[in-house]
């Protein structure tokens, strides 16, 4: 019995030796893996600074490697496709002689984007109010071209102010560059909507055409629903407050007729001014195939231009319009929008 106490005695302290040599072994392998990991991770640093101090040492001493002066006598024979870009010439500051061509397109624009913000208005007052172009009321050709009329407005509005953030800025702006020409591709395909709803009308010289703006047709519109309505005593009553409401609706119309002559005369100066200044840069980019194209088709549409607007103020500006200017309009417009949105 007493052998068998001295044996687990011995056993009990045997097994803390154990343990406590065990946990010595394990601290000893964690430090010796940190000291690898230490001395490894020194290693690598230390042959990546050599690797670039001897790439420094390489780049800084180029020519004595062997052969590198075949090699610089080889590039210099190559023969660039197309010369090198200076990025000084993006700054406007650096073309001093073409600086003030650059901001008379900056102003010429400005003009234009406000010109068609007052020729929108019109097209909304038309679509709204006009005798003869009201939505829904009226013809649905007039109805067409006062709301085709007004998008297209808008999206020239855009472009033009596109065109100017560029033109009037420092230096040049890709991103606006980019934004004008998309804006003018969808004004383009407006003016051939706008065209297309009204040209049936306005070149069709067997109708009255004075007749669908109430301008020749003597007994006037039908009379309203609600007159049925009115009592009999009451009828000279309701005759005058009609005579007075559609003596102001034709004032309001002149008003806009001669609104809308004022942007016309504009966008025809203001296209005169720009046909100027594209076949100023035709002159010097033709040796471009592509750039002289591009020119020669917005020069085309700018004349185009200015020979609808001018078209446009001679139906605008008198009194009961014209419809040869209208149709000549018309036919100019949709060759300047099959040429510039190409271009």
């Amino acid at each position: 019995m007493a052998m068998e106490l001295e044996d687990t005695q011995e056993l009990l302290t045997e097994q803390p030796a154990k343990a406590k040599s065990s946990r010595w072994y394990v601290l000893g392998a964690v430090a010796a893996v940190v000291f690898v990991g230490t001395v490894g991770l020194v290693s690598v640093k230390r042959s990546r600074a050599q690797t670039l101090a001897n790439k420094k040492d390489l780049v800084q001493n180029w020519e004595e490697i062997p052969g590198i002066d075949r090699v610089v006598k080889k590039a210099e024979g190559l023969e660039l496709k197309q010369p090198l870009r200076n990025l000084n010439d993006l700054f406007y500051s650096s073309q001093p002689e073409e600086l003030p061509w650059i901001r008379t397109e900056c102003v010429i624009d400005t003009v234009q984007a406000a010109a068609y913000l007052g020729q929108a208005v019109v097209f909304l007052y038309k679509a709204i109010e006009y005798d003869g172009l009201e939505c829904p009321d009226n013809t649905p050709v007039g109805c067409a071209v006062s709301v085709a009329g007004f998008i297209t407005s808008i999206t020239w509005i855009a472009s033009y102010l596109s065109f100017a953030a560029n033109a009037c800025g420092a230096a040049v702006n890709s991103g606006a560059l980019c934004a004008g020409d998309w804006t003018a591709l969808m004004a383009n395909f407006g003016e051939m909507a706008t065209v297309g709803a009204a040209v049936k009308d306005d070149c069709d010289f067997s109708t009255d055409w004075g007749s669908i703006l109430n301008l020749t047709d003597s007994s006037g519109p039908p009379p309203p629903i609600w007159q049925q309505f009115v009592p009999a005593g009451a009828a000279p009553t309701v005759e005058t407050y009609q005579k007075v409401k559609a003596l102001r609706e034709q004032n309001t119309n002149r008003n806009m007729d001669i609104t809308q002559c004022v942007m016309d005369v504009t966008n025809s100066a203001s296209y005169v001014v720009r046909a100027i200044l594209q076949i100023r840069s035709a002159t010097s980019a033709c040796p471009d195939p592509k750039a002289c194209a591009i020119n020669i088709m917005n020069i085309i549409s700018s004349f185009a231009w200015i020979s609808q607007f001018t078209a446009l103020a001679v139906s605008d500006c008198p009194e009961g319009g014209n419809q040869k200017a209208l149709c000549t309009a018309d036919i100019s417009d949709m060759v300047a929008a099959v040429t510039n949105g190409p271009a």
